[in-house]
């Protein structure tokens, strides 16, 4: 039963994460899509025998005029939401292919989340997760969420605080190159991040 079940949660995750990518594919184009999506980037592979060093600009592409609404549990939400929303959490997933106006800004459409009623949820700006996890600094922070910088306003960049697994916070001081940073890595309670915190070095 439990080899079940452990089946089921993993069935479970990928027809999330695929309805939400077919979600998207739905509404834009490839090249709106590459506007919401931090980092997303397609290059081709280095050969082997390549001597040349290949250089690629992760640069954020500017966001997409146009983008469709998103509400979780009836609420307008932050795309950043989905960076660190957990897919178990998710009971549905629906477009509306609708115009709507909401505060004076256009939406041609609507992404509806619901969230399952069990689960506990606590949204939060990347500033106010600093504020509440990271001691007091002088230093400009730059944040990564499971391996992506963030590009965008530390205040409008909402995160799940119950999906958070670790946060790893590196002071970055080089006066000759006039550098004071701290460079604060989030991990998410992703399948992945679970597996590697859990793994013991032998030597």
């Amino acid at each position: 039963m439990h080899y079940l079940y452990k089946i089921k949660i993993q069935f479970l995750k990928m027809k999330i994460k695929l309805l939400i990518v077919f979600t998207f594919l739905s509404i834009t184009t490839f090249g709106q899509l590459t506007g919401i999506v931090t980092g997303l980037n397609i290059s081709k592979q280095a050969a082997f025998n390549d001597t040349v060093i290949k250089v690629v600009y992760n640069n954020k592409i500017a966001n997409n005029p146009n983008p469709p609404a998103l509400f979780f549990n009836g609420k307008l939400v932050s795309y950043s939401l989905l960076s660190t929303i957990n897919p178990e959490n998710i009971s549905s997933v629906n477009v509306i292919k609708k115009d709507t106006i909401i505060d004076s800004v256009k939406y041609y459409s609507k992404i509806m989340i619901q969230g399952n009623s069990n689960n506990y949820h606590n949204y939060m700006s990347l500033n106010e997760f600093k504020s509440k996890y990271v001691s007091p600094s002088e230093n400009e922070p730059v944040f990564q969420i499971d391996g992506t910088i963030v590009n965008d306003d530390y205040n409008g960049y909402l995160i799940d605080e119950k999906n958070i697994l670790r946060v790893i916070v590196t002071p970055v001081d080089n006066p000759k190159q006039k550098i004071k940073i701290d460079f604060i890595n989030i991990l998410t309670k992703s399948k992945k991040n679970i597996e590697e915190s859990d793994q013991i070095i032998i030597r």
